[in-house]
């Protein structure tokens, strides 16, 4: 990064943050919602620090700030964020994006293709576990407008290409479907990028919280099925989606019956976030998004 942004930084940080003088920033990778650096201090403390751009609200961060910091103190494993003078986690940063810190950890993602069937196999309990302590101790807000209403409102105002009209009225007829089991949250982004694994191939924390949200936790597996699991050409690799499931399975029992429904309200979701400019599309989305039942179909059968 240039002198003058480091600067710039350095001077919202030991404003906002309190952490001192900073002695290094420097640009990683963890994650893909936002721009990441390390942070060293001037007394060899280490910090994350998250510049997400002005697409994700500084109410949604402050929200999740404070649920991954209660995840932590159940001894789940992420990254808890440092409050800044006022006690708010979230500083406005250079043009207008939004600053937050975290507490330094370490991790690499794996590419999808590298996974191996136990890699996936971490991935479907550190999920099961995830969805359980969201439920335990997060409070779900009062429903807001139903998610095909608002999917079909971003879809007038921004079609997706390659979406047919009788894809999106396949799309809005299934997530009328009844919700694929109880109400809890998701974390909305599973993707390599996101699960930060140690050099004994241990998934040791999981990242890109911006876009947690109040819906259904199978949302999670059904992007952890297409992100990780997915064939470059389309399908699935059974043998990694058969672990997912079975892992995720021993936490939280999975109903054979409901993959319809979670794949429309995976899809309906990733519209409503690609729409904001929050998240990229998935790819292929246009497809599932026309035939639902067809990805469930393929779910079911590796369970």
């Amino acid at each position: 990064m240039d002198h003058q942004q480091t600067y710039l930084l350095n001077g919202l940080v030991t404003r906002q943050f309190g952490l001192g003088r900073i002695a290094r920033f420097r640009l990683v990778k963890r994650g893909r919602q936002a721009a990441t650096y390390e942070v060293m201090t001037a007394q060899q403390h280490e910090y994350l620090l998250y510049l997400y751009p002005p697409t994700f609200r500084t109410e949604q961060l402050a929200f999740t700030a404070g649920v991954l910091n209660g995840l932590d103190r159940e001894r789940f494993s992420v990254v808890p964020m440092v409050a800044g003078r006022s006690g708010d986690f979230v500083g406005e940063g250079p043009q207008g994006n939004h600053l937050m810190v975290s507490l330094v950890t370490s991790g690499s993602a794996i590419e999808p293709a590298a996974m191996t069937v136990h890699d996936i196999s971490q991935v479907g309990l550190r999920l099961a576990w995830m969805h359980r302590l969201l439920k335990e101790h997060v409070e779900l807000p009062d429903p807001g407008p139903p998610l095909v209403e608002q999917v079909d409102s971003a879809l007038q105002r921004a079609p997706l290409e390659g979406l047919s009209e009788q894809g999106r009225l396949n799309l809005l007829s299934a997530l009328r479907l009844p919700n694929a089991g109880e109400p809890g949250w998701a974390h909305g982004d599973i993707q390599a990028d996101a699960l930060l694994h140690d050099g004994d191939r241990q998934l040791r924390t999981v990242v890109d919280w911006a876009l947690l949200h109040a819906g259904n936790p199978l949302e999670d597996v059904v992007d952890a099925l297409w992100m990780l699991c997915g064939h470059p050409r389309g399908g699935l690799d059974q043998a990694k989606a058969a672990a997912l499931l079975e892992a995720y399975d021993t936490l939280s029992p999975l109903r054979r019956e409901v993959w319809t429904a979670a794949v429309a309200q995976w899809a309906g979701q990733r519209v409503l976030d690609a729409a904001a400019g929050r998240r990229a599309l998935p790819p292929r989305l246009a497809a599932i998004a026309a035939a639902p039942e067809q990805l469930a179909v393929v779910i079911a059968s590796a369970f």
